[in-house]
């Protein structure tokens, strides 16, 4: 079992690295579950410094949303976080970003399709939480828990996207594939009609069989980037390609 010290770490590193490649700042916010203990870590609201977080900025909450330690409180859309970490035994992290062109696909009136082999990951769709509001109760974050279902992520009309995992590790390759998945739609458009995953390619390549090693392999890339990076701005992003 990973020690809350570590959970702690693992946290801050996953944030940062967020906030590297251009997926977190100003808004934004990330959590791990602790189901022994019935506690959930979550990084601090708008305007905390995400590229600079460290383990101990992290703020303790139970699954009611009150703060058990940590300063300020948790950020004002802790029932993303809470609903699903209650709901799902699958979601011990859960990530909301403000990702720059995921968050694209819940404005336009384009239903999201994969278009690469990565993407696979989300062959069964990326359902629209059709609310253009924050989800600040318990309540809306229950309608997310059930628009989501057994889907690894959603997109908040006007907003942003929620994406959950059994670890960190997962949630941001998870995140990291569908904002390069999203991007690619984009930029491939300019040239022509997309050509879309089916359900039956995606099935095929089966990207969940392999995605404990390859979400392993993505964190440590990541991660040693994230070592070398200078903190500041608009610098350190790495195409995910």
């Amino acid at each position: 079992m990973t020690s809350e010290s570590d959970l702690r770490e693992q946290l801050a590193t996953c944030t940062r690295i967020f906030a590297m490649q251009g997926l977190i700042g100003l808004f934004g916010h990330v959590s791990v579950y602790e189901p022994e203990a019935k506690r959930v870590l979550i990084t601090p609201g708008m305007g905390s410094d995400k590229a600079m977080i460290r383990g101990s900025d992290m703020i303790a909450i139970d699954l009611s949303g009150q703060a058990l330690e940590g300063k300020g409180g948790p950020p004002i859309e802790w029932p993303i976080h809470t609903s699903l970490h209650a709901a799902r035994a699958d979601a011990l992290a859960v990530a909301h970003l403000h990702s720059p062109y995921a968050t694209l696909f819940s404005i336009a009136r384009r239903e999201f399709r994969p278009v690469t082999l990565q993407a696979a990951l989300f062959g069964n769709g990326v359902p629209l939480y059709t609310e253009a509001k924050l989800i600040k109760t318990t309540r809306q974050g229950e309608r997310l828990v059930e628009l989501l279902g057994d889907k690894r992520a959603a997109l908040l009309r006007a907003h942003g996207i929620v994406v959950v995992g059994k670890n960190l590790e997962e949630v941001l390759f998870a995140s990291l594939v569908l904002e390069d998945d999203t991007r690619k739609a984009m930029q491939a458009a300019s040239l022509g009609e997309l050509g879309y995953l089916s359900l039956e390619e995606c099935r095929a390549f089966d990207a969940d069989i392999d995605l404990e090693r390859r979400a392993r392999r993505a964190w440590n890339y990541f991660a040693q980037l994230e070592a070398r990076w200078d903190h500041q701005p608009g610098t350190g992003y790495s195409t995910f390609a």
